[in-house]
């Protein structure tokens, strides 16, 4: 069948509309995304002035002059410079006591270096943060940032266990609304994909302690003594665990060893 002039231009005009439609669907989601994460950037950057502006305040008068030595020579540096002027004021901020400030500045480090060990010891940094920060928006940022961090450092060394461990364990203490076991099951996946791995076992021990069950983290104790006998970690485990179910006896013979 032939078409006629007017339903040639109504197919071509159907496909115009189309395409218009599939590009515009495929392209708004992803300036969408780009604007969304831009704005996240700008709010952490924010959020990290206000923490430093805060903190500065408390700082010792050596602290404040070396601080500023130090930022005054950043701009003027090439990026291998600029690394060790980080590590630096990581150094400095940590000294002071401020952990999410000094995992700021690892971030810049391991930024410029895109290395695997650089973003662990971001993430490890703002990990402290985490656990000791009491201010609801630095405990936010740095737990945004040590999952982030962790999350580079894997992907940059997938055989490093330690990184996963370490991001597992920020999960479980911290859990996701959405997904509250999901730090536990990262650790029992390890578990099963490393079985004689000690840190593993101690922390599967540790969270089965604090949510009173005992008989399994004793199990797992056990089982991580069993490959390291004079394991500290282990040891100091078995002896709150014997604590808290009230057995004097055996909670001191693992606390010899906890506390050599």
């Amino acid at each position: 069948m032939k078409l006629t002039q007017v339903q040639l231009y109504s197919i071509l005009a159907f496909t115009l509309l189309l395409l218009i439609l599939l590009f515009g669907f495929r392209t708004k989601p992803n300036e969408l995304i780009e604007r969304e994460k831009t704005r996240a950037l700008n709010v952490q950057s924010t959020t990290v002035n206000i923490l430093i502006q805060e903190a500065s305040a408390g700082l010792s008068d050596v602290s404040k002059s070396r601080i500023q030595i130090l930022e005054s020579q950043i701009n003027d540096v090439s990026d291998d410079e600029k690394v060790e002027l980080y590590k630096e004021l990581s150094s400095v901020w940590y000294t002071a006591g401020e952990p999410g400030i000094a995992g700021h500045y690892a971030e810049q480090v391991a930024s410029l270096t895109e290395s695997a060990e650089a973003w662990g010891i971001a993430g490890t940094t703002y990990g402290l943060c985490v656990k000791k920060s009491s201010k609801d928006k630095e405990r936010t940022l740095c737990l945004s940032k040590t999952l982030e961090s962790l999350e580079n450092a894997i992907s940059l060394d997938p055989k490093n266990i330690d990184y996963k461990i370490n991001k597992a364990v920020v999960q479980a203490e911290n859990p996701p609304a959405d997904n509250p076991m999901s730090g536990v099951l990262q650790l029992l996946d390890l578990n099963k994909k490393f079985p004689k791995n000690v840190p593993v076992i101690n922390n599967i021990a540790k969270f089965a302690l604090q949510t009173n069950q005992f008989d399994k983290a004793e199990q797992r104790l056990f089982s991580a003594l069993e490959v390291d006998p004079d394991n500290i970690t282990s040891n100091c485990l078995l002896a709150q665990l014997y604590m808290a179910k009230g057995d004097e006896n055996k909670a001191s013979k693992f606390r010899e060893k906890c506390e050599q």
